[in-house]
């Protein structure tokens, strides 16, 4: 599978985040400022440009606001009126999600500092129009590249920062600042500090790092297939980009066997449960389901005692464990659980409506090393039983000559 790591060995801002994510593809230039141009924001052109930091070419994005002065109206928004302004732009739904949970993650942090609630920060720096510019662009970027390079996952090192204080809104606040540390107090992603006077994450690069890469950590082993940088505005002691690497990941131990099938890691959830209804535990699993469980299944044990009792197992993608562990302890009688995180491999699938005897009917396809097999959806395939009033059998065995 391909990942995207950001390598953030000198911080990372909002502009850095989209000027590196750029340079990886640099031909999106025309679709980013197309899509930003649908915001309900007027008065910024777009400037990018080349230059050099150490020895290392990298890509500068800087978002003119001439037109703009600090006692504008943009100054201060609360975080409704920024969502109304990513809502009613014509970017994708994905890229609006992640715009606005990005924003979610500033406003909570802000209103942790402050002692008040997320929906009255008053946003000043952030909200500020730069900073919605690059949080929505960052997104839009981010959205593409992952379509356009399959992007199964994303990953970041220990985000770098400076020491010493700098001036903002609120006065003279220290580095790193207040907010930077409570959004990656709520992630997964490290904070280290240099030895050097400067501020080198931003409350916004932090955000936007913070929502896109759910863990974070070393490079992970992949095969880099392209690397992309960004320029930060400073001249540092050491090259003030971003990296952003682009990558395969190579199973380990399976060889081939990513010929055959998408391998990917999954988390394994189970608990032994001797205590609890069945009919609480029917409910449990389609709320497991809703919450974005990849499967869920009961079977029967016996534990200590002789009890008869029921294993509940659910695999899940690595960033959902979480919700579904608080959902199953809020459910269910049981007090422990065992996780564990695996690898499976599966088939490459996908859906089509083909015509059969008795009307069309929604299948499954799947590829077995280049032979293709079907196998109907089925709700699909009860609708169309009851709708022609024949069996079941009747509409699975309709395939087998098509």
């Amino acid at each position: 599978m391909n990942v995207l790591y950001f390598d953030c060995f000198s911080g990372i801002s909002g502009d850095m985040a989209v000027a590196a994510l750029l340079d990886l593809e640099p031909a999106n230039l025309a679709h980013l400022d197309s899509q930003l141009k649908t915001l309900e924001i007027a008065g910024w052109a777009l400037e990018a440009k080349r230059c050099e930091k150490m020895g290392i070419l990298a890509n500068h994005i800087k978002f003119d606001l001439a037109e703009h002065t600090h006692d504008h109206d943009h100054a201060h928004r609360n975080f409704a009126d920024i969502v109304h302004i990513i809502d009613e732009s014509q970017i994708s739904d994905r890229a609006k999600e992640l715009s606005k949970a990005i924003f979610g993650r500033i406003a909570a942090a802000e209103a942790k500092i402050h002692g008040t609630s997320p929906e009255l920060v008053s946003f000043h720096e952030v909200g500020a129009l730069d900073s919605i510019l690059d949080i929505v662009g960052a997104s839009i970027l981010a959205d593409l590249l992952c379509a356009q390079y399959d992007i199964e996952a994303i990953f970041c090192s220990p985000v770098s920062d400076g020491r010493g204080f700098v001036r903002c809104q609120h006065g003279t606040i220290p580095v790193p600042a207040p907010a930077t540390v409570e959004i990656f107090a709520s992630s997964k992603i490290s904070l280290r500090q240099l030895d050097l006077p400067h501020e080198l994450a931003t409350p916004t690069g932090a955000a936007i790092v913070a929502e896109l890469a759910k863990n974070g950590g070393p490079l992970p082993d992949i095969k880099p297939i392209k690397t992309g940088y960004g320029a930060g505005t400073k001249d540092l002691e050491i090259p003030n980009v971003l990296r952003v690497v682009l990558g395969e990941a190579e199973p380990k131990n399976f060889g081939e066997l990513g010929k055959i099938g998408k391998i990917e890691d999954i988390t394994v959830i189970e608990t032994n449960i001797d205590d609890c209804s069945p009919e609480i535990l029917g409910y449990t699993m389609e709320r497991l389901f809703l919450q974005g469980a990849k499967d869920v299944f009961f079977a029967p044990v016996y534990m200590k005692k002789n009890r008869p009792a029921t294993l509940l197992t659910v695999l899940c993608g690595n960033g959902e464990a979480r919700r579904l562990v608080e959902t199953i302890f809020s459910e269910t009688t049981t007090i422990g659980l065992r996780m564990r995180e695996e690898r499976r491999i599966c088939l490459v699938r996908d859906s089509e409506t083909i015509k059969t005897e008795y009307g069309d009917l929604k299948v499954k396809t799947i590829d077995f090393c280049g032979e293709k097999r079907m196998a109907p959806e089925y709700e699909e395939a009860k609708k169309l039983a009851q709708k022609a009033n024949v069996s079941l059998h009747k509409i699975y065995e309709s395939i087998k000559n098509i």
